[in-house]
């Protein structure tokens, strides 16, 4: 494969051609600005399983700006001190063992992005004086040249630190509205100075900052500059001003460009959903590729090798950027090199054990991998006394932990009273719009199938059939079943199960009311248009999708727009008259026609009478219903320790 072919960022030498994209680590990271022991180990795995090179996620480069004495760094890394030489050089050490090279990523701070207490503390800057992006919505103040010099020397420093303690390159963080791609864009930039007006000056800046790394590190020191080529919002960046932009970034001496796309406004473009097809973004690269002659980065949403590989095999770029897909995998590599696809565990792009845990100040992690940030603790080890265990369920979490049990060592019995496996996970019960869940569910089933987990189908199991069996424990994945609903005057004739909305059938135009508009009401809609029917979203608060992460909901938002279904909210079910359904919204009163009604109202968990006790372990949505992350690590977490 070329994708494993050796590759070079000036005079740096890679052994393949996957780089791990920056994402911050959120809780791995001290107080100090230092990444901890356990953020290293998270990298080091990463190398271990062959990645190229390793980038950090954003290191800050002076504590003068955007901040007071009392602000503590939380979960970002600083390159600022001389105690900072420490985790770099730790960093760097450990994963040259494995001939990965380190990049650090340098950003000059968050400009309008600033939150509330850098706003009412008049912190927030911005290259103009702009509204705050999040709330209180303030305006940041106009940085000032006294301000600019500050922050270029700053990253004189910093590279200068970071060449020392054995790195290899840094990357400057120009993308997404942070404060650099403020000072490129005229969005956001309208200064009157020289750092204002047109592309040269609005690139003035970043130039300084490359200029900067290049006097602290050397000339031969490689810096890669990460950007969104277009914004894709009004007033934001094109993609011909992009292109320009590249070609301006490589005349100052950048090594290499790292192509992205999108900013805060829309934040499923760098941080895409499911929703959103592998491989949708690499013609952005491709575009900057026939520009400039230094190596490009195709970044965001590339998820598989045979997608990597096709972007290097047609020369669309010289490197790839992956980011969850290897938090979900740290082995990706090594399992593409020996083509052993299908034991790459899939990125299902939730969001939820990555950004929705750093929301909250928590370790960097993965819904469908819970050792990722914490390896050394939450390593599968052998169990020191033998059991004999029974499952009973085989969803999601019901197959984890089967696999975690019999990787423990113990003998392993799984019951499903289906036909299949996947539980509410079904195949058929996936939406082609959430292929990352089908590859997931084939990822679990050929995994489980390659041990010697006991899988018995077809096997309704309560407390009377295990009475007369030996079990050491057991354990309960019978998962959730969907909740029902009276509604006045509705014939039960009218009603369609929520699985059937999966099932991709046509639905030849026919109007089916949703009733509940969370995500899998939202999800069954879609579905549903995108099969030929006319789907009719009632939902009775004033949100849908509202358990789904933001980034997912945004992007689930614009497919109901592209594809008009309406959306009752604040909607109460009044009664139903033949096939005419009557809701009131808000003061006034709605019918709608309808051909069949699916209630999707939330679920339940299963209860089949078994006595809960010390050798009974509960699961997954038998226990609180939830989502996979949820199953994934109730499974893995208990069966573990097993």
């Amino acid at each position: 494969m070329k994708l494993f072919q050796c590759g070079k960022i000036g005079s740096l030498k890679l052994k393949n051609r996957v780089i791990m994209s920056p994402m911050n680590v959120g809780g791995n990271n001290e107080s100090d600005g230092c990444l901890s022991y356990r953020g290293i180990d998270y990298f080091v795995e990463r190398a271990k399983g062959g990645v190229g090179m390793v980038v950090t996620g954003a290191v800050r480069t002076t504590r003068k700006l955007e901040r007071d004495a009392s602000t503590v760094p939380l979960w970002m890394l600083f390159a600022d001190h001389m105690i900072h030489g420490k985790w770099i050089n730790d960093l760097s050490e450990k994963c040259h063992d494995y001939d990965t090279a380190v990049c650090i990523q340098l950003t000059a701070g968050g400009g309008r992005l600033a939150g509330a207490y850098a706003q009412n503390h008049s912190f927030a800057i911005a290259p103009s004086e702009v509204p705050c992006f999040y709330p209180p919505h303030k305006n940041a103040r106009m940085m000032t040249k006294e301000e600019i010099k500050t922050m270029v020397l700053a990253f004189e420093n910093a590279a200068r630190l970071i060449k020392n303690a054995g790195a290899d390159a840094i990357q400057i963080h120009g993308h997404q509205g942070y404060l650099i791609d403020q000072f490129t864009t005229s969005l956001w930039n309208h200064r009157l100075d020289e750092y204002g007006g047109s592309l040269e000056n609005r690139l003035r800046f970043p130039k300084e900052l490359i200029e900067a790394i290049k006097r602290g590190a050397g000339n031969d020191f490689p810096v890669i500059y990460r950007y969104g080529l277009t914004h894709y919002i009004d007033g934001g960046r094109t993609i011909e001003e992009g292109l320009e932009m590249a070609k301006l970034l490589e005349s100052y001496g950048v090594d290499a460009l790292d192509i992205d796309s999108g900013c805060y406004e829309n934040n499923y473009y760098p941080h895409p959903p499911t929703t959103i097809p592998c491989g949708s973004f690499s013609y952005l690269a491709e575009a900057v590729k026939k520009e400039v002659m230094i190596p490009i980065i195709s970044s965001t949403r590339i998820g598989y090798p045979d997608i990597a590989e096709q972007i290097i095999e047609a020369r669309q770029a010289d490197f790839v950027s992956l980011g969850r897909p290897l938090i979900a995998d740290p082995m990706w590599c090594k399992k593409a090199k020996d083509r052993q696809l299908e034991k790459i565990r899939p990125c299902i792009a939730c969001h939820e054990g990555c950004l929705n845990r750093l929301i909250h100040y928590k370790r960097l992690s993965c819904a469908v991998n819970p050792i990722a940030g914490d390896e050394k603790y939450l390593e599968l080890n052998k169990a020191e006394i033998h059991k004999n265990i029974a499952i009973i369920g085989g969803g999601i979490a019901g197959i984890v932990a089967a696999i975690t049990c019999i990787e423990r060592g113990h003998s392993v019995t799984l019951y499903e009273q289906r036909d299949e496996l996947g539980g509410n996970f079904q195949l058929k019960y996936i939406p082609d719009f959430k292929d990352d869940y089908k590859r997931y569910i084939n990822y679990l089933i050929c995994r489980i199938k390659r041990t010697n987990v006991n899988i018995i189908l077809n096997q309704k199991v309560d407390a009377d059939f295990l009475r007369d069996k030996f079990f050491d424990k057991i354990i309960v994945a019978i998962g959730a079943n969907f909740r029902h609903l009276e509604i006045k005057g509705l014939d039960t004739s009218f009603l369609i199960s929520p699985f059937k909305l999966y099932e991709n059938h046509l639905f030849l135009e026919r109007k089916i009311i949703i009733v509940g508009g969370g995500l899998v009401g939202v999800e069954a809609a879609i579905n549903i248009a995108r099969n030929g029917g006319n789907p009719i979203i009632i939902e009775q608060t004033s949100s849908i999708a509202s358990s789904a992460y933001s980034v997912n909901r945004q992007h689930l938002e614009v497919l109901l727009k592209e594809l008009m279904i309406p959306i009752y909210t604040k909607a109460i079910i009044q009664e139903v008259c033949g096939n005419t359904m009557i809701c009131k919204c808000g003061e006034e009163f709605v019918s709608i026609t309808f051909d069949l009604v699916s209630l999707c109202i939330g679920m339940s968990s299963n209860n089949i009478g078994i006595e809960h006790n010390d050798n009974v372990i509960v699961i997954g949505d038998a226990m609180v219903v939830s989502n996979v992350m949820n199953a994934v690590w109730t499974a893995y977490r208990k069966c573990r320790l097993i």
